[in-house]
Order: structure tokens, then C-alpha cells, then sequence
């Protein structure tokens, strides 16, 4: 009997519109790579209908196994009080997920609904749940020239990597040993 060690996957979290799109480009660039990132699975907010039709129209890929629809942390013009609640709710949810799934790398680039993510994957990684080796990679949005966002500001003290596309964003942070400046990405 072959012992074989677990698959630990890739979690790419998808916003709707802008978010989606620039994560499209990445994760393309991510599956041409190598299969080392192998499998990934989508976490897409349960309302959103945009990511998965964007999703297949730039990588072949629909709403199968590899998608994993979750609660959305706070929509768009909901009140802070009642976001509480629905954050609260999204970060329980992303702790069983994380805790379950064990990603070997959490890739994400803006959209609220990642913050419980990322927040979970630290947190599990510093109690031993997932592997040593395990990585939370934030790229900020491409449309955030001089500030970050804020999912960002929220990130950026947790993430092993912070990306972000712009040179006036790289200096104001340069104090951060976790930011990196590649250049434009796409």
C-alpha cells in the first residue's frame, strides 16, 4: 500500500467585474506556468453571476467542481452595522474551508470577499493546520495608483507578498518588507 501525500490547492478569489478580470489574467499566467499550482479552486460569492461566465471566457473553465461559491463578506452599499454580521458569517465560513481544504496558496487581488480568506490562512498556518511551505499572495487592483485599497490596508500587515503595479506605490511602502514591485503585470 503507496502512501501518497494530499493535494493542498490553490484558492483564487474572484471578485465581480474589474477584480475578476485582472484575477482571469493572473491565473492564466499561473496555469501556463507549471502544474505545481495545481488543483485550483475558484471562491467566487455566492451572488456573483459575472466571475463564473468571465472565468470561462478567458480560461475555458465554468462553475464545476473547481468552483466553490461562498458568503459574500459585505456588498456594495450595505450598512456597516449589518456588515458585521455578514462578515462574522463569511470569516466562520472561510475558517472551514481553509481548515478543510488545507490551499497551499491563497492568491487574491481586491474583492472583500477575500479578507476572511486571508485572515483564516494565517491564522490556521500559525496553529500548524496548513502546510509550513503554505503562501497568501495579495495583488492589489491595477486601478490603485497612490492609495491602497481596503482590502489592502487590511492585508497588507498578514500576506507574504503584498504586489502592487505602480512605482509611487511601491516607494510609499517600501518599509514593507512583504511589498514587491514587479512592474505592470497585464
Amino acid at each position: 500500500m503507496s502512501t501518497k501525500e494530499a493535494v493542498h490547492p490553490t484558492y483564487v478569489i474572484l471578485g465581480s467585474g474589474g477584480h475578476t478580470a485582472e484575477m482571469c489574467k493572473i491565473t492564466k499566467a499561473l496555469l501556463l506556468q507549471s502544474d505545481e499550482y495545481q488543483p485550483i479552486r475558484f471562491i467566487v460569492a455566492n451572488n456573483d453571476e459575472n466571475s463564473d461566465r468571465q472565468l470561462h471566457a478567458a480560461l475555458g473553465q465554468s462553475g464545476t467542481d473547481n468552483f466553490l461559491r461562498v458568503p459574500r463578506s459585505r456588498s456594495v452599499g450595505q450598512s456597516w452595522l449589518s456588515s458585521v454580521f455578514t462578515i462574522f458569517y463569511a470569516l466562520l465560513w472561510s475558517c472551514w474551508l481553509i481548515w478543510r481544504d488545507r490551499p497551499q496558496l491563497v492568491l487574491c487581488n481586491g474583492p472583500g470577499t477575500c479578507v476572511p480568506y486571508c485572515y483564516a490562512a494565517y491564522m490556521w498556518r500559525l496553529l500548524g493546520r496548513l502546510p509550513a511551505n503554505s503562501r497568501i499572495v495579495f495583488v492589489e487592483s491595477f486601478c490603485r495608483v497612490e492609495t491602497l485599497s481596503m482590502s489592502g490596508r487590511l492585508l497588507l500587515p498578514f500576506v507574504d507578498m503584498f504586489v502592487v503595479h505602480w512605482p509611487g506605490l511601491a516607494k510609499r511602502y517600501e518599509d514593507r518588507p512583504n511589498l514587491r514591485y514587479f512592474g505592470r503585470l497585464f
